[in-house]
């Protein structure tokens, strides 16, 4: 639940009904996108730059959400400007083994949205991005800054390295590794390893990297 004043990092369209559920902490977005959030024809919170930041992070302290997909940017936001003020985050319809929300406890800028599951012994690094819907099963380990995006299914002990994109209702096998860097595509089912950098679509999944 919130209970605190927060902001956006990005513009992400999925983020709208948590936003309406806890508009009264939200204090706007920070993109590129000259983004405006209209609660009423009179209220809206939009956009602000970096001088902004410093001016609500003395006034508010909020909490950020980072939501941007490339894991990469968002490392770098988060080490630069937002460290202090990435805490963990899971969504209100999500669930977080309590094994694994433990595990968790060191980590920070986690987000787990809505209707994600994530079971026991899971480690995930700084910065992850689980989507909508998606399920990540026992002993897995994902990497610092990874993205999941929605609908995705990791089986048990598959480990994703520090950066990967894993596409929207994808696949992976037990017991599979991903390399840092990798991409998989949307759709795809993984049943051997992926080497760092690659990118693979298909079913089975097959590298298409050129």
């Amino acid at each position: 639940m919130i209970s605190k004043k927060f902001c956006i990092i990005g513009v992400d369209n999925d983020f709208t009904d948590f936003i309406m559920r806890n508009y009264s902490f939200f204090t706007g977005y920070f993109s590129k996108s000259n983004r405006y959030y209209k609660f009423s024809k009179k209220k809206k919170l939009g956009d602000h730059n970096l001088y902004n930041w410093k001016k609500l992070k003395k006034k508010y302290d909020p909490n950020v959400i980072i939501t941007i997909d490339d894991g990469e940017e968002r490392e770098n936001l988060f080490n630069k400007i937002y460290k202090s003020n990435c805490k963990n985050h899971f969504f209100k319809n999500s669930y977080v083994s309590n094994i694994t929300k433990k595990k968790l406890l060191k980590r920070n800028g986690i987000i787990v949205q809505d209707f994600a599951k994530i079971m026991s012994n899971v480690n995930i690094g700084n910065g992850a991005k689980i989507n909508i819907g998606s399920h990540i099963h026992h002993d897995c380990k994902i990497g610092k800054f990874v993205t999941i995006a929605p609908k995705a299914v990791l089986l048990g002990n598959v480990k994703v390295g520090n950066y990967s994109y894993i596409g929207a209702n994808c696949t992976i096998k037990q017991k599979i590794k991903i390399g840092r860097n990798a991409i998989i595509g949307a759709g795809s089912v993984v049943v051997k390893d992926v080497k760092n950098f690659d990118i693979v679509a298909g079913v089975p999944a097959k590298s298409i990297k050129i």
